[in-house]
């Protein structure tokens, strides 16, 4: 549920810089975030056309907001996310985050969003050491 609130709170700071490409995706991981959970609280599996519809949304999302190279990276970077959490492969979700939170840095320095960077920071360290767990856990 943490990720519900991360997204929601991103959404608002992408707004208030009128970075639309990245707001719109935030929104969409807002609502793909809470949907996930309510089916893992189910014990349900996620349908497969869920997952369809949110990658065609960001699609027409990412080409309705589309703003030169920059904006292509929170769209490219929220897919992955959107199939990464539906796979639930602990691995390479864990590997998508510590990757995806590098890119975050580079996107949210070149539209001024420093408040978001901090939490860039926070998954790249959490991230890090999960996947150290991860590691020593199957050798």
């Amino acid at each position: 549920m943490n990720l519900f609130k991360n997204y929601f709170c991103s959404t608002i700071e992408y707004l208030v810089l009128g970075v639309l490409s990245a707001a719109s995706m935030n929104f969409v991981s807002t609502i793909r975030c809470y949907l996930f959970y309510r089916k893992k609280k189910e014990r349900r599996k996620v349908p497969e056309v869920w997952l369809i519809g949110f990658i065609s949304l960001l699609i027409i999302l990412g080409i309705i907001t589309y703003n030169g190279y920059l904006s292509l990276i929170p769209i490219i970077i929220t897919i992955f996310y959107t199939i990464s959490s539906y796979l639930k492969k602990a691995k390479w979700i864990r590997i998508v985050v510590l990757i995806a939170a590098f890119i975050w840095i580079y996107y949210n320095y070149m539209v001024g969003a420093y408040v978001v960077i901090i939490g860039n920071i926070l998954e790249i360290i959490s991230g890090t050491i999960s996947l150290i767990r991860y590691r020593k856990e199957n050798e």
